[in-house]
């Protein structure tokens, strides 16, 4: 969500819902108290849950899904605007266009439509060399050496982030949802939107979650801590209709989408992802095989 737009996004009285745009969707069987067979493996390293939520929280019953990725077996990569020819695209356009896998928002953006609201580096290219002070984690990957995790998100209140961020070749700085250890660090609210957000699970996997029903983050943390994917620490990419998750392997594809809620629920199909300037894909690395899925 734009910075500068989030309070319009906010004040609208309505969710929208994008249905999912699918040569075959993904489904897993519908999970049963969360159980933690609910994982249905797409590839060597890479599994899809949906997890259907108890209604205690929210009238939609759409299922948060969770994207779980081995370092090992996938490459990530940032694409942005700044760096990939100048315009924002959609997810699925994201994926097409370089070859990815998955892809999920990167970060929210300033109303230039191209400078991410937090620091953020890949390689040689700086899209924002500016630390943002209200933002407590970094998202970093392509490490300078095998000194440090393939990929982490940062605790900035936990770790010695100023040495850590130089240590990887891609930086993306973010608010911090889950703590390092694993606590919610947002505060109650009447706010709801959908919600985009990555996170690292306790063996070191890398988490693309998305939740196309609206939850207040403190709610939506308190789920991602109940939910049986062993979540570590996460941090918040994007509210509202930008929130989006896209996945395309072994001929089949599946979008999910975002909106709002405040006041009144009420639900409007919007056949058109909305387009964004930054984001994070996966790329199958050569010893990664498929499941036959």
């Amino acid at each position: 969500m734009a910075a500068a737009v989030s309070a319009v996004f906010l004040l609208t009285l309505g969710f929208i819902q994008l249905p999912a745009m699918a040569e075959e969707a993904f489904r897993a069987e519908q999970p049963q108290n969360h159980r933690s067979g609910d994982w249905k493996a797409l590839a060597d390293g890479l599994a899809l849950g949906e997890f259907n939520i108890r209604q205690t929280f929210s009238i939609c019953n759409h299922p948060t899904i969770v994207l779980r990725i081995d370092p090992q077996k996938y490459n990530l990569k940032l694409l942005s605007a700044s760096e990939c020819g100048g315009r924002k695209k959609t997810a699925k356009e994201w994926a097409e266009d370089f070859g990815m896998i998955a892809v999920i928002n990167a970060s929210m953006y300033l109303p230039d439509h191209r400078t991410s609201t937090g620091y953020m580096k890949n390689f040689g290219h700086v899209n924002n060399g500016v630390i943002n002070p209200r933002f407590g984690a970094f998202l970093a990957f392509n490490p300078v050496n095998d000194s440090v995790p393939p990929v982490q998100i940062i605790d900035r209140y936990g770790q010695d982030w100023q040495n850590l961020i130089h240590q990887y070749q891609t930086v993306i700085q973010n608010y911090r949802m889950i703590s390092l250890e694993g606590s919610g660090t947002w505060a109650p609210s009447d706010q709801k939107y959908s919600i985009a957000a990555v996170g690292m699970d306790k063996t070191g996997r890398l988490l693309f979650i998305h939740s196309q029903c609206p939850f207040s983050v403190y709610d939506f943390n308190q789920i991602l801590l109940s939910l049986p994917i062993g979540i570590r620490n996460a941090m918040y990419v994007e509210g509202g209709p930008e929130a989006c998750l896209y996945l395309k392997i072994n001929g089949k594809q599946q979008c999910w989408g975002g909106g709002c809620e405040t006041g009144v629920l009420k639900a409007y199909e919007n056949q058109t992802l909305q387009p964004i300037p930054n984001v994070i894909g996966i790329t199958r690395k050569q010893d990664a095989m498929d499941s036959g899925f």
